[in-house]
Formats: structure tokens, C-alpha cells, sequence
């Protein structure tokens, strides 16, 4: 054997070699809940900030449905909520044969863990009511638990308020909690017990790869915080976004719970508790992160941050999600895979967070499930965001209940440079009652509906076949 020959030859036993010891990439799947892109752009979050200068960010991520339920429905399982049909049902009685991204996980030689809010559950509380715990399928998980045992405290009825306060949204039937607590230790809080919880799992000895996934419930209401985190946001420095104008679109395209600009200190105090929020929300993550590399696991976890759904913080007046908004939709999507994200990179195509299951099912080297999944792998574009090709549409949908019409249902296709919107009185036998288009290049915050302008007819049509060829899928 020739000198050239057998260093080819070794070269080619050691690279089979690595490859074949190569230990399998753990995950942290950290999923928030209400977390807005804007605000989260204004907050201070120098844990987040420090993941994002190591991962990829996809700054046109968009979510299924704007709700909890059926958007965590839908990426978990890898389908459309049209498909799942669960909006606030659990996923198992209504897809009995469904393979779970944590199921598949599961049944593939991993350990899965599952703290705080993954699943959508009913009651954010240390019991677990029966419904509750089906909604979060056991069949999915190792280990499970919703909010770790405390006695200090529950974080939905925040003890001794300290500086807290209580507003009521014209059209809502109650107060919201927010404020300052009394109780200085993040500990006190369930997000923060939440942490410790899946510190303790990533801690425990372990002889398979995990998939642990951590849900906090922060920034959604109660927008409470200790008092440190509200130290960034003096009340003076807090702005509120312009409701807009109202006009161009349907009744039905806002929610019913208004933002009261009549009353803007109390706006403001409102968004600064919300950004307090988020502040605590980005120590829990850097909680994680921080044992992750004091431990040596770092460098062998990939971690995703999203969240469920966008919200609303007074943009197009409304102050909550469940629209078809820009802001209701987008979400942070934040991925870092060691060895394979280039850091600091970021995607301004527009992605789903349906992507997730096949992106994961992909990086993890899983089988296919036995269910059709309707997103796309993420990972050409991560190996390579220069390489991605053409943007597609990504959908959206919602349902709402309305007086006049009962119930009716809206589908929403967002392309790299428009929204477009159809709201129909049925699925079976739709009528259209209302349209909307939005040129998100000169009108990025969806004040001007061009669904009637003459100048955009083509337009509107070919998104309108877009919608009509998905539901056909």
C-alpha cells in the first residue's frame, strides 16, 4: 500500500470512527407564552442577547393559530390546526394515532421531560385536575410536572402585591393583575420554580441524549415581577405604540379586549410591568444556560427559543392576541445547534413554527412519523442561509364567534412582502365577508386594507388562490 493511499485509508477509518461514536445532540426546547417581537426588542435581555449572538434568528417566524392551545397543538404534533381540529380539546381524542415531537423523541431512545407549560393546560396550578393532565399527553414524557410544590405562593393570584395594582379592559368581566411583588426571590415565582425543576432533571445521571422541554408562562398576564427587573423601565421612558387607524378592516379583524388609550399612564404602567416580565423571563433563561455550561452540557445541546403566539401591547388598539395581525402572529425563533448554526446569523424568510417538528425530526436523525407533517425542515437554511432559495407563503388562522354572523373562520397567507386575510361565515360552505391586504414593505404596521384597490387585483386574487389551494391540501 502507497504512503498517500494509507493516509487516505486512515483519514477514512477516523472520520467513520467519529461518526459512528458521535454522542447524540440533547435538546432544550424553551417555549414562552405571549412574548412579543416588538416588545421584546425594547426590553432588557442580555441572556437572550447573548443567545442570539450564538444561533440563528428567524426574524419572519409566524404561528398557526394566535392562541395557546391550538398553536401548541399544532407545532407538537407537526400539523395544521385545521387539521388537528383541537382548539381547546386535548390533541390525543381527536388525533388518537398522532406521534408527538416529544412522543417520537420518546419512542427513538430518548429521555423526555416535560416542565411547566408545553402542552396547553387549563389550570396553571400545582394540581393536576384530570383534564389537565390529559391535555398535557403522558404518553409524550418520562417525566412530567406542571408547576414544582411551593409554599410561597402561586404566581396567578400574586401574593401581597407591593406597588401592584389592578386594571380592567373596557369589554372584559375582570381586573388584571400587575405590579411589583412582595417576594424578592425568583423562587417565589412558578417561572422560577420552573427553572430549578429542569435544572434538577438536566442534573440527574442519565445514560440517553434528553429532549427537555421547559414552558414559561411568562409574559402572559399576571404581569408581575420582583422589583429588580422593573429597574430598566422607569415609567417616564415608556412608549406606547399608535393604535392606527381602524377603519380599512372589519369589525371582526380586532379582539374585544381594547387597549384604553383614554387612560395612557395607566397603558404605560401596564406595558412596564410587561417588559418586567420579560426581563424575568430572560434570567430563567440565562439560569439554564449557565448550568448547561458549567456542566459540559453546551457544546451538546441544541436549543430552540420561541414562543407560542406574538401579542398585542396597544398596536391596532388592541391589548392581547388572537388576531391576524402581524404582531399576533410573528414570534421570536431563536436556534442554536453546536457545530452547525453560524453564530450571529440570521433568516428573514418567513417561516412557520410547524417547521419545528420536521427541523428536529431531521437534526435528531428520527424516523418519519406515521402522520403527515405539513411544515419543512429549517436545516438547509441553517446549514446554509445563503442557500435557501425563494420564500413561500406561510398560513395562518383563527376562528371567532360574532353576533351577527355566529360562528366564522379567516385564513391569512403572509408572503415576503404581503398579508392577505379572508374571513368566511363557514369552512363547508364558505361565503367571504370581509377581505384585507396589507403591503408590509410600505405599510409595515397594517394600517392601509388594499383588498379593494383597483391597483392590486392581481395581487389579491393570487393570494386568494393561495389560501384556497392550502385548504385543498
Amino acid at each position: 500500500m502507497n504512503k498517500s493511499l494509507a493516509c487516505a485509508t486512515t483519514f477514512l477509518i477516523l472520520h467513520l470512527l467519529s461518526f459512528a461514536t458521535a454522542k447524540p445532540l440533547n435538546m432544550l426546547f424553551i417555549v414562552s407564552d405571549d412574548l412579543s417581537v416588538n416588545a421584546l426588542a425594547e426590553a432588557a435581555t442580555p441572556h437572550i442577547d447573548r443567545l442570539v449572538q450564538e444561533s440563528m434568528t428567524f426574524t419572519k417566524a409566524y404561528c398557526q393559530y394566535p392562541a395557546c392551545a391550538p398553536s401548541r397543538n399544532s407545532f407538537l404534533s407537526g400539523t395544521r390546526p385545521d387539521r388537528t381540529q383541537a382548539q381547546w380539546s386535548r390533541l390525543r381524542d381527536l388525533m388518537p394515532d398522532v406521534t408527538t415531537l416529544p412522543q417520537l423523541c420518546r419512542e427513538n431512545g430518548y429521555f423526555t421531560a416535560s416542565i411547566g407549560k408545553i402542552f396547553h393546560i387549563g389550570n396553571w396550578d400545582r394540581r393536576w385536575p384530570e383534564s389537565d393532565w390529559k391535555m398535557g399527553d403522558p404518553e409524550c414524557w418520562d417525566f412530567r410536572i406542571n408547576c414544582p410544590p411551593s409554599n410561597q405562593g402561586r404566581q396567578s393570584k400574586p401574593p401581597f402585591p407591593r406597588k401592584g395594582e389592578k386594571f380592567t379592559f373596557p369589554g372584559l368581566s375582570g381586573p388584571i393583575d400587575y405590579g411589583m411583588i412582595s417576594y424578592e426571590s425568583d423562587l417565589a415565582q412558578d417561572d422560577g420554580q420552573v427553572t430549578q425543576e429542569a435544572i434538577r432533571q438536566l442534573d440527574r445521571p442519565r445514560e440517553k441524549p434528553f429532549f427537555l422541554g421547559v414552558g414559561y408562562r411568562r409574559p402572559h398576564a399576571p404581569f408581575v415581577a420582583p422589583e429588580k427587573y422593573f429597574w430598566p423601565y422607569p415609567e417616564s421612558s415608556i412608549e406606547l405604540p399608535s393604535p392606527g387607524d381602524r377603519s380599512d378592516a372589519p369589525s371582526f379583524a380586532f379582539n374585544t379586549r381594547k387597549a384604553n388609550y383614554e387612560d395612557p399612564d395607566s397603558m404605560k404602567r401596564m406595558k412596564m410591568c410587561y417588559l418586567a416580565s420579560v426581563s424575568f423571563l430572560d434570567a430563567q433563561i440565562g439560569r439554564l444556560i449557565q448550568f448547561l455550561e458549567e456542566h459540559d452540557l453546551y457544546e451538546d445541546t441544541a436549543i430552540i427559543l420561541f414562543s407560542d403566539h406574538g401579542f398585542q401591547l396597544g398596536e391596532h388598539g388592541d391589548w392581547h392576541k388572537n388576531t391576524l395581525f402581524e404582531e399576533s402572529l410573528q414570534v421570536p425563533l431563536i436556534i442554536r445547534i453546536p457545530s452547525i448554526t453560524t453564530p450571529g446569523s440570521s433568516s428573514e424568510t418567513p417561516v412557520a413554527l410547524v417547521d419545528l417538528y420536521p427541523t428536529l425530526q431531521e437534526l435528531l436523525k428520527l424516523p418519519y412519523p406515521k402522520h403527515k407533517l405539513d411544515g419543512f425542515s429549517l436545516l438547509p437554511q441553517i446549514r446554509d442561509p445563503n442557500q435557501f432559495g425563494a420564500a413561500r407563503p406561510i398560513f395562518s388562522q383563527i376562528r371567532r364567534n360574532t353576533t351577527k354572523h355566529g360562528s366564522i373562520v379567516a385564513y391569512s397567507v403572509r408572503t415576503d412582502r404581503y398579508r392577505y386575510n379572508e374571513w368566511w361565515t363557514s369552512e363547508r360552505a364558505p361565503e367571504i365577508l370581509a377581505t384585507e391586504l396589507y403591503d408590509l414593505e410600505e405599510d409595515p404596521n397594517s394600517e392601509t386594507n388594499l383588498a379593494s384597490d383597483s391597483g392590486f387585483i392581481e395581487t389579491t386574487q393570487h393570494l386568494s388562490q393561495l389560501i384556497r389551494n392550502y385548504r385543498k391540501l
